[in-house]
């Protein structure tokens, strides 16, 4: 089966292992920058360009209005419910409304960063969205993890995830 249901894997694939992370203040060039652990084979890193501007691009990923439609890209039925706001919850939902997990909004710059954090007994596990402009756009990339299992069918997930937010925000 292509399709996978992340979260699902993070709950029986993730291992015990911490894994370092933070998001540094920004840069000179006032962009946001996140400081991971370099070479971490673990952890998903992709990223798409987009013909639309990054705050077309923010509001395609936080518009509840889209939320089903992204989260089909990880599973039928599957979508994120938040208020997109510092400290808040991040709940993955099925339809019609049953919670599968909940993270928190630990770091935000409005139309640049997000980072949700979330802790499955006891394993960590946290996904950065940055979106930045480009000479064509905008540039959003996710950077997720950790997997221990399946990390490559997870990076595709994310990669058509992606080119959902892409397809939404180039309409």
């Amino acid at each position: 089966m292509v399709r996978i249901i992340f979260f699902a894997l993070l709950l029986i694939g993730c291992g015990t292992t911490e894994t370092e992370y933070s998001v540094q203040s920004e840069a000179s060039d006032n962009k946001l920058e996140t400081a991971v652990r370099e070479n971490d084979d673990r952890f998903v890193n992709e990223s798409q360009s987009i013909a639309a501007s990054p705050i077309e691009v923010w509001e395609v990923v936080t518009s509840a209005a889209h939320a089903k439609e992204l989260g089909a890209e990880f599973d039928k039925g599957s979508f994120i419910e938040s208020d997109w706001k510092l400290g808040s919850p991040v709940h993955f939902k099925y339809e019609p409304n049953k919670t599968v997990s909940t993270g928190t909004i630990t770091q935000l710059r409005e139309s640049e960063f997000i980072q949700v954090d979330y802790d499955f007994q006891g394993v960590a596990y946290t996904e950065q969205w940055s979106i930045q402009p480009s000479e064509t756009g905008s540039r959003i990339a996710i950077y997720a993890g950790p997997y221990t299992a399946q990390l490559e069918a997870q990076k595709v997930v994310w990669n058509n995830y992606l080119l959902k937010v892409k397809e939404i925000a180039e309409r």
